[in-house]
């Protein structure tokens, strides 16, 4: 598989990922172990790109041609303001795929969290993505689903859906190599909110396909090692 990773310039590199697309707060979240660097770590080396190309083609994408791979890249979510910052976006021939990598990292907050307080465009914004993707707006039953979540999955569909491919996939990506036993608890945490989001949506708790407008979409998530 080949990928071109770019975000202004051509990044082949750590050091380059890190001087063209570093992460909001680089002080605090560029550091070894965490996700943003272990991210940059995985997509610029040959060997564990070759894991990744080998999980989507068992998962039925086309991997062929140059896969173009954007850095901390912004979808448009509706209403105004920021919208969602992908770890990574891939554009294949017939796919996008939105990264979002974790070692420790929470899902952020809960939807309900999210809604508190919340300007009229913010509610608007979290009750729209609620309905395209849940089929409703927040209530006491999805209110607890994790806001990340959400954001992440839509923002990959609505890029699938902007550039006309027919196939989506939100994924995330557990990088374990610094995760100890005084961690146990957060992963688990994670497992739990990861798998009650997509139990909601009607799909196993590993994951699965949904179908929104036409677009085959997603949701995975899996473990991987740099040290493998």
């Amino acid at each position: 598989m080949k990928v071109e990773i770019s975000k202004r310039n051509i990044i082949t590199n750590v050091e380059q990922w890190h001087q063209f697309a570093p992460p909001k707060d680089s002080d605090k979240h560029w550091k070894e172990g965490r996700s943003a660097m272990s991210l940059a770590q995985f997509m610029t080396n040959s060997k564990q790109i070759k894991k990744l190309e080998d999980l989507l083609k068992e998962w039925g994408y086309d991997t062929s041609g140059t896969i173009k791979c954007t850095p901390e890249a912004n979808t448009n979510l509706p209403g105004t303001g920021g919208g969602r910052n992908h770890d990574l976006l891939m554009v294949g021939k017939d796919f996008v795929v939105g990264i979002e990598a974790k070692v420790t990292e929470t899902f952020g907050n809960p939807i309900s969290m999210e809604l508190f307080g919340a300007t009229e465009n913010k509610s608007l914004r979290i009750n729209t993505l609620a309905k395209d993707l849940l089929g409703c707006g927040v209530n006491e039953k999805n209110e607890h689903l994790r806001y990340q979540l959400l954001t992440g999955i839509m923002g990959t569909f609505y890029e699938a859906k902007s550039k006309s491919k027919p196939k989506a996939l939100f994924l995330v990506i557990v990088f374990t190599d610094a995760i100890t036993s005084k961690d146990y608890k957060v992963v688990q945490n994670n497992n739990k909110d990861f798998e009650e989001f997509c139990k909601y949506l009607g799909l196993t708790s590993d994951g699965g396909e949904i179908e929104r407008d036409g677009i085959k979409l997603d949701i995975k998530k899996i473990e991987i090692s740099l040290a493998d």
